[in-house]
This record gives C-alpha cells, sequence and structure tokens, in this order.
C-alpha cells in the first residue's frame, strides 16, 4: 500500500511540472501586456458606447483575475457599465487556460469553451446595459458614487505602482503566480489521485454523474469561490472527465478570482453587490443547465 501511495504521489508531481513552463510562460506574456492592457482598457472610448460589453468580454478572456479586479475597481468609480462588469466577469476563466494549454488534446475543448463564455458574456451584458442604461445607472440607488482607489491585481499587487522594478513584473511576480498555481495543481492532483485510488474512478464518475442535470449548481457554487484554486479544481475535474461541459463552463463563468471580494470591499451599496453576485450565479448554471441539455 505505501508503495502505491508513494506512486501516486510521484505521478502527480510529474503531471504537475510538466505544465510549469507554460503556466510561467503565460503568466511572464500576461506581465508583458498587464500595463497596456491595463490603460488601454481605462482609456478606450468604447467602454462608454454600446459595444462596451463586447471590449469587456475580450479583456475577460485574458487568463488571470487580474482584469475581472480591475474591472471592478472602474466599476466602483463608475468609469464602467453594469452590462461591462457582467461581461468580463463571465468571460474571466482564471486559470483554466493556462492549465488546458498544457495538453495539445485540450485544445478543442478549450477553443470551445472560451468561444461560449466570449458569446455568451456580450449576450448578456448588452442585455444588462439595456435595462440598467447608462443614464438609470446614474440616478439608481444601486449606483451611488464612490470614491478612488488603487487598481490592484490578482495578487493583490499594484498595477498602477512606481516602486516595482521590471525584475519584480517579468521575473518575480510571473514565477511567483507559477509557483502557486503549481502548488495548486499539485495538491489538487494528489487528492484525485488518493480519491481514484482509495475510492475508485468509475464510483468517482458515477457520483459525479448522479448528479445529473442538477450538476452545473453544485460546479457553479465550486466557481463562486473567491480564489483561482476554483478555476484549478473545476479545469482539472472536467479534463478528468468528472463534470460535463455545460459543468465546467458553469463553474467558470462563475468564478471571477478575487473579483467578487474587491467588488464587496470597494462598492458600498450591500444590496448592489448582492445583485451582482446572486446574477452572476443564476446566470451562470442557467447557461450550464442549457449546455447540458445538448
Amino acid at each position: 500500500m505505501f508503495q502505491e501511495i508513494c506512486e501516486v504521489l510521484l505521478d502527480a508531481f510529474i503531471d504537475s511540472i510538466k505544465m510549469l513552463p507554460i503556466i510561467f510562460i503565460c503568466y511572464l506574456l500576461i506581465e508583458l501586456l498587464e500595463e497596456r492592457i491595463l490603460n488601454t482598457y481605462k482609456t478606450n472610448k468604447l467602454l462608454s458606447s454600446r459595444f462596451a460589453p463586447v471590449v469587456s468580454a475580450g479583456f475577460g478572456l485574458i487568463p488571470q483575475c487580474g482584469f475581472s479586479v480591475i474591472a471592478t475597481d472602474l466599476y466602483s468609480k463608475r468609469a464602467i457599465t453594469l452590462g461591462s462588469l457582467l461581461a468580463i466577469f463571465l468571460a474571466t476563466s482564471d486559470e483554466a487556460l493556462p492549465l488546458m494549454l498544457g495538453d495539445v488534446s485540450n485544445y478543442p475543448n478549450l477553443f470551445l469553451i472560451l468561444g461560449i463564455k466570449f458569446a455568451y458574456a456580450i449576450f448578456i451584458g448588452l442585455i444588462a446595459d439595456f435595462i440598467f442604461s447608462k443614464k438609470r445607472l446614474q440616478t439608481n440607488p444601486f449606483f451611488a458614487e464612490t470614491e478612488s482607489h488603487d487598481v490592484h491585481g490578482c495578487c493583490d499587487h499594484e498595477l498602477e505602482s512606481e516602486h516595482n522594478s521590471k525584475v519584480h513584473n517579468f521575473l518575480i511576480h510571473p514565477l511567483f503566480h507559477s509557483i502557486k498555481i503549481f502548488l495548486f495543481v499539485l495538491i489538487i492532483n494528489i487528492l484525485f489521485g488518493l480519491l481514484i485510488y482509495f475510492v475508485g474512478e468509475n464510483s468517482i464518475k458515477t457520483f459525479m454523474l448522479a448528479t445529473g442535470f442538477f450538476q452545473p449548481l453544485l460546479v457553479a457554487l465550486v466557481g463562486m469561490i473567491p480564489n483561482c484554486a476554483a478555476s484549478v479544481i473545476i479545469t482539472e475535474l472536467f479534463m478528468v472527465g468528472g463534470i460535463s461541459l455545460g459543468s465546467c463552463v458553469a463553474g467558470l463563468c462563475a468564478n471571477s478570482g478575487i473579483a467578487l471580494i474587491v467588488l464587496f470591499k470597494l462598492n458600498k451599496n450591500v444590496k448592489e453587490n448582492i445583485f451582482i453576485t446572486l446574477s452572476l450565479y443564476s446566470l451562470s448554471v442557467l447557461l450550464g443547465l442549457v449546455i447540458n441539455l445538448f
């Protein structure tokens, strides 16, 4: 038994370490683009147009919860609309893209998931802006003026700070983030490996399948956890066949990293924050249920 457990641990480490170089490259590229993307997102004239949710959904596809945090900060300052906020929340996949890029066989599913999330984010964003027009948002008690805040990224570092060196920005931070995700993946792979060893892969799949039609409700709840580990868990479950495509999409749509925590921190209207949170969960579950019908 001890030998089998050691093999499980070794397999988990090997599977996880294979992803580390790709994850690091992804976060290095993100770091190189982050400042330019931030400035573009904050100054883009399209953000005040009817096509703002399209722009927001595009930024949401970038694999980092830092951009959903940026959107939350801008929303608290009333620089973007509710539709734009929901669009970037729904489009955000956090760690799913770097993880699935580690295996070529996952590419078709990856592009399908990103395409579905992008289209859905635009659709919901446009509808939200139609219902809550800019004029109405400015007069609605939900949308009172808020004071300015510094913009923070995925690891709560200040994206606009002048104190960060290039070494910190382009080596230390992406390496730190990559190692953190690697550890998340390693822990999850170990837990999955031990679970499969003691319970059996077929038993786990049978349990998940037993939730049937309601599986997206459970997975979306996991997605609502304000931590990048949630998207890691959801992605890993999907990659091993533990959950359906609809459930995976529901969980990833509901997952906006730490953005919801930032929302409750910066936006003082608790009722509005609860409304946005429940809307994000409900919309994510609805999409997952619809996908599972096909």
